[in-house]
């Protein structure tokens, strides 16, 4: 029997020792299931950062040149000071000690508050409890080449691209500026800044190196690199000499016409190139935060205005190309004001001018003829033309924030309407599209789609471009007439004292009270002058809008002279 219990004992025994194994077998194998199969990829990735190192490298943006290859906007290399703690060979305490004349001297002078803002700014960064640190950007290339010279081990730097604005405000709305999105990239807003920021931004270039325990390189280990790409350069049609010529005449025009806003715009007739295009008030791009941001937007492509008398060319081109007048038909409406409903129609000065031909209700700027012109035109042949010529739509000029402003249909134009749109009040336009429109008639009739572009190049190759739409508007017989009737009004109208000698200009001036609060305040006008020289084969075509002038509110003796000065310099360069 002992013999007996005594085998049984082992039998027992056996099997709690093979269940055991089995057990420790199933726990051993399910461990290594977890972290081979399923952590094994998360620890791969772990070991793999331990050594090695991934640096991004900045992709420099792209340049913006003028139509000569004039700097316009550039990139500035900066640098980034950056401490990895475990390589540090010295006591950060020597360290700050040795950074801080450095960091603090600027155009050669260090003050002692500033010396002690560097010293209690660097200590905070050097303390944190990390091995990476940040410690100073923006860093020029003489304070990166004194920092290199003290040797310092565990001390690096990287690459900064910042923009650069040699013209400081010059040109500041075509251009736009580089600010940060919401994850803090650089990005482009406004102008040629906010239309090209895909194309002018760089491609980030990666570095990968694998490295030891101490983070120093492994010559033969793994070393991956992506080229960083710099951003494309954008070749604009200003023409920068002319750019600063016109924003000074304007700048001098604002103070010597007391008036709160101006614009200029210049177009190659031809090519419908823009030539220069200045707003004033502008702001610095290279330091937009310190402007109110309503001061961003270009007031030529992204503001509306009633553009009053200059439309009339716009309005008398489309009835002379509908055969429905000529330069000689005669005013049968002219003697005196014209009520239309409760509302009275009169003529600038109140002067009635009986019999007027066509020629003479353009020299005369005489509302009464423009509403009889609108009459002949008709409703659905008015709309269609306002269309024709590129109002109501944008001219898709290269620029971020133009609008297009709203036309009425034909069914939704009162007798009221027609009669005050015919002479540029109660619809509103941009000067830009004004501009674009009335180079048709500069054109022999044919309208071209603004553009600001000359070309785009990347590395040493040219990128397509759009080129220009050119859509006929009215017949060159119909051009050429109202181009006569334009050189008249410039000859005998109320600005031909200002115009300058020599040279044959078809223009007309314009007056356009400002909508306030429902009515119109007749003491602040937008004053305008628009036109093209020579007159017979232009070789530009301009316009210039001035808001609110103190001095006088017509156009003839605020925005007409200022044109006349700056085709007058336009003329001498040429």
């Amino acid at each position: 029997m002992k013999t007996t219990n005594s085998n049984w004992s082992s039998d027992r025994r056996l099997r709690l020792v093979t269940r055991c194994i089995a057990l420790a077998s199933i726990v051993i194998i399910s461990r290594l299931f977890f972290w081979q199969i399923i952590k094994g990829p998360s620890l791969s990735t772990l070991a793999d950062r331990q050594h090695q190192e991934l640096v991004y490298l900045s992709g420099e943006r792209g340049e913006i040149l003028d139509a000569n290859g004039s700097l316009l906007v550039g990139t500035k290399n900066l640098f980034h000071l950056y401490g990895y703690k475990p390589q540090m060979d010295k006591d950060i305490y020597q360290i700050i000690n040795l950074l801080t004349p450095i960091i603090a001297t600027i155009d050669g002078e260090a003050s002692p508050g500033a010396i002690l803002d560097v010293e209690n700014f660097l200590k905070s960064r050097l303390q944190l409890n990390s091995n990476w640190i940040s410690i100073k950007h923006y860093l020029d290339g003489s304070r990166k080449k004194l920092i290199e010279s003290l040797n310092i081990k565990g001390l690096g730097f990287e690459d900064e691209f910042v923009r650069l604005y040699p013209g400081a405000s010059l040109s500041a709305h075509i251009l736009g500026f580089v600010g940060s999105d919401l994850a803090g990239e650089p990005q482009g807003y406004f102008g040629l800044e906010g239309y090209f920021d895909r194309q002018l931004r760089g491609r980030e270039g990666k570095l990968l190196a694998e490295k030891d325990a101490f983070g120093n390189p492994i010559l033969i280990g793994r070393y991956d690199f992506l080229k960083n790409i710099t951003g494309r350069t954008i070749v604009t049609t200003i023409d920068k000499n002319i750019q600063y010529l016109v924003e000074k005449l304007l700048k001098t025009g604002l103070e010597k016409y007391q008036a709160k806003a101006g614009n200029v715009i210049i177009m190659d007739t031809k090519s419908g190139a823009i030539v220069s295009m200045a707003a004033l008030p502008n702001y610095d791009p290279g330091h937009f935060s310190d402007f109110e941001n309503t001061s961003y937007r270009n007031p030529t492509i992204a503001n509306l205005f009633e553009p009053g008398s200059i439309f009339k060319v716009l309005v008398m081109a489309a009835a002379l190309n509908e055969k429905v007048i000529t330069p000689d038909t005669v005013c049968d409406i002219c003697s005196s004001a014209l009520s239309i409903g409760q509302f009275t129609i009169k003529t600038w000065n109140d002067t009635y001018h009986d019999n007027s031909t066509m020629t003479d209700v353009i020299v005369h700027s005489d509302n009464i003829g423009m509403v009889f012109v609108s009459r002949k035109l008709g409703k659905q042949k008015f709309t269609d033309y306002l269309n024709r010529f590129g109002f109501g739509k944008t001219t898709g000029i290269q620029l971020q924030e133009e609008i297009s402003g709203q036309v009425k249909t034909s069914e939704d134009l009162k007798d009221i309407d027609l009669a005050t749109n015919s002479f540029g009040q109660g619809i509103a336009v941009t000067p830009i599209q004004m501009v674009t429109a009335v180079n048709a008639i500069a054109n022999d009739g044919y309208l071209i789609s603004p553009t600001i572009i000359k070309r785009i190049t990347s590395g040493n190759k040219e990128i397509a471009i759009d080129q220009p739409i050119v859509t006929k508007v009215i017949d060159p017989q119909a051009a050429n007439l109202m181009r006569t009737m334009m050189v008249a009004a410039v000859d005998l109208g109320e600005a031909k004292w200002a115009k300058p000698k020599g040279v044959e200009i078809a223009g007309k001036t314009g007056t356009a009270q400002i909508p306030i609060q429902g009515h119109y305040d007749p003491e602040k006008t937008i004053a305008s002058f628009v036109g093209f020289f020579p007159a017979r084969n232009p070789k530009y075509t301009m316009l210039v809008s001035l808001t609110e002038p103190k001095t006088s509110t017509w156009g003839s003796e605020t925005a007409a002279p200022l044109w006349f000065d700056i085709a007058r310099q336009l003329l001498l360069q040429n």
